[in-house]
């Protein structure tokens, strides 16, 4: 018997079950090939303020050799190169950091359909997991102060026969982990008997 709840709640506006459940043609990007039946769930990349803590590290990195410069030529040293070259190396720099951190960001797709869980990497070279839903036993989040300010974090999904390291179903950085991991386990509660884990 499959149970199916009349209305879920996400915020404040009740909503209902084919609300829920994204459509094959919601997206003309779709990456996962849909069966028969089976609709989207959750989709996302990483967030972009999953970054911020990478563009601190690498973003202040790249801006040095154009404050170094700056400082040494205030005391009258000689840099090697004039002033506006180390402006232009640290401004280069910094480009690289953000195509590195978007090409990261938009390579990465994350898929959760009413059958599977689903994970694309890469540009050029392509990794993709997959795993069906009936086979998740444990779904936890990782959040640092500073994500759970941003409202960001990481969603694992322990599968059976995987051991406790292995993070080959991690959704890294994205918006919002507790809403994805309710709407994934509101659909297995409405979706009735079958669903064992989560």
């Amino acid at each position: 018997m499959i149970c199916r709840l009349p209305s879920l709640r996400f915020g404040t506006a009740p909503v209902r079950l084919r609300e829920i459940v994204g459509h094959a043609d919601a997206d003309k990007g779709e990456t996962v090939e849909l069966i028969a039946g089976e609709n989207i769930l959750f989709r996302g990349r990483p967030s972009w303020k999953s970054s911020i803590g990478f563009f601190l590290k690498w973003g202040f990195l790249a801006l040095v050799p154009a404050v170094v410069a700056i400082v040494l030529s205030s005391f009258d040293t000689e840099t090697g190169l004039p002033i506006w070259q180390w402006v232009l190396i640290s401004l280069l720099l910094l480009a690289m950091v953000i195509a590195r951190d978007a090409i990261r960001r938009a390579t990465a797709r994350y898929t959760v359909t009413t059958e599977r869980i689903h994970i694309r990497r890469g540009l050029l070279s392509r990794s993709e997991q997959a795993t069906t839903l009936e086979r998740v036993q444990n779904v936890t989040t990782d959040q640092s102060l500073l994500e759970r300010m941003l409202n960001i974090g990481d969603v694992d999904f322990d599968t059976a026969g995987t051991s406790e390291s292995n993070d080959s179903f991690r959704f890294a950085g994205i918006a919002d982990p507790h809403g994805v991991i309710k709407r994934i386990q509101q659909f297995r509660l409405a979706d009735g008997p079958r669903s064992q884990g989560l």
